[in-house]
């Protein structure tokens, strides 16, 4: 298996892309009910250009930031200023968290846990969480259910056409993404991110900047989660699916959602 530095995937352009992504409609809602469930201070691990956290702050939520890339920070910053938006965010790794604070509500969005690839980082991270939450705080993250690992498939796969970003000065930002390896035996995902800045609305133009960023994931069992989550000392309230109030069940077929204690 190899491991990378989570920060590899998320900066230079691959900061662009984030900060022009600002969809709401997935999770905004669901995190807002957990901090409205845990008032006082909340902490956005992963907050990135701050897409969540600078709506929660628009709401009035007193939540602050961590991100392990500084690309995404001085976005989360610019942005928030031209918000008229105070943001309190630091640059640290989650498995290496030290924050001089204690949280009513930590979340973790965007399955960013699985970013963390060696297994006993991410139990490191869990037991630094439960170091970082106040007595009674919740901690609650979202695990993607993996869809990569299909049998029969040969890798590299074929550039596929991801998205498209507004750039600042009006050029476009066109991003493809390949899987490079699916290890099922790992549970883990190589991919790379090729982002092209092309002076027109066509991903057909030539770019006059590109970049190719390479990153990787792994992905967990609920059961094997649960283990994880008993083994850093944190009880698991609830598992719930797709963002919903539901027990956690086959019907659903995106995210595993922890309420941890």
């Amino acid at each position: 298996m190899t491991l990378f530095n989570e920060a590899e995937l998320y900066s230079g352009l691959a900061s662009y892309m984030w900060a022009a992504y600002d969809d709401l409609t997935r999770d905004h809602d669901y995190y807002k009910r957990v901090l409205q469930a845990n008032p006082g201070l909340a902490l956005d691990i992963g907050c990135g250009t701050g897409r969540l956290l600078r709506s929660l702050r628009r709401e009035g939520f007193a939540v602050e930031g961590v991100d392990i890339a500084a690309d995404q920070l001085a976005h989360c910053r610019r942005l928030a200023d031209a918000e008229g938006l105070s943001v309190t965010l630091y640059e640290q790794a989650m498995q290496a968290l030290d924050l001089p604070k204690r949280y009513n509500a930590i979340i973790i969005p965007c399955g960013s846990l699985a970013c963390v690839m060696d297994r006993r980082q991410t139990l490191e991270t869990l037991h630094r969480l439960k170091a970082h939450l106040a007595p009674g705080g919740e901690l609650v993250f979202n695990l993607y259910i993996e869809e990569e690992a299909k049998p029969g498939a040969t890798y590299p796969s074929e550039w596929m056409n991801w998205t498209r970003a507004p750039m600042p000065d009006g050029k476009s930002l066109f991003v493809d993404r390949r899987l490079m390896v699916v290890d099922r035996l790992e549970q883990t995902v190589t991919e790379e991110r090729r982002y092209r800045v092309i002076e027109g609305d066509s991903r057909d133009l030539p770019a006059t900047q590109e970049e190719i960023r390479t990153g990787g994931y792994r992905w967990y069992t609920r059961n094997e989660a649960l283990w994880l989550i008993e083994l850093a000392g944190l009880t698991v309230e609830k598992i719930t699916g797709d963002y919903t109030h539901e027990p956690f069940g086959p019907q659903h077929t995106d995210s595993m959602m922890f309420h941890v204690r």
